[in-house]
């Protein structure tokens, strides 16, 4: 068997066999979660995200990525209908194929993949941070007049002229 035609072959396979069993009446387990559009994204997303890791090549491998998250990320709002489409997991699925062009060329990749990766954690956790601060800022009316009192003894007594 060629290695380089494999995939063509698996996937005529595949589908042959998808429609012999359906001509036989056997059903397929999972079907109405595996046969529905985001199954496609995923599927085209491996194959690019294989293709670019076995060949070194970032590009295939940046758009399997960006294929692969999304077709998950659809599939997940598409299956479990607790999964959201916040805009924050649009840019988690960029930041990751970002990291991961990063991880088969080692030059390009890490400094956006981290940027957008702390805007989605901002994006995601954006409830939770606001409520955080406030509870972390709420003493802070109380104290305010003596930071002040504090600054004005140090800029006063202890700052170096």
């Amino acid at each position: 068997m060629k290695k380089n035609g494999a995939l063509p072959g698996v996937i005529l396979i595949l589908i042959g066999l998808y429609f012999l069993l359906q001509q036989l009446n056997i059903p397929i387990p999972f079907s109405n979660v595996i046969f529905n559009w985001p199954s496609i994204l995923v599927a085209i997303g491996i194959v690019l995200a294989y293709q670019g890791y076995s060949n070194r090549d970032d590009n295939k491998m940046f758009s399997g990525s960006i294929l692969l998250g999304l077709g998950v990320l659809f599939h997940g709002a598409y299956t479990f209908h607790y999964w959201s489409y916040h805009w924050g997991y649009f840019t988690l699925v960029v930041s990751i194929a970002f990291f991961m062009k990063h991880f088969v060329n080692k030059r390009d990749g890490l400094v956006p993949g981290t940027i957008l990766l702390i805007i989605s954690a901002f994006a995601i956790y954006s409830n939770q941070l606001v409520t955080w601060i406030q509870r972390f800022f709420s003493g802070f009316d109380k104290f305010w007049p003596i930071i002040f009192i504090g600054i004005g003894l140090y800029l006063l007594f202890f700052r170096k002229k």
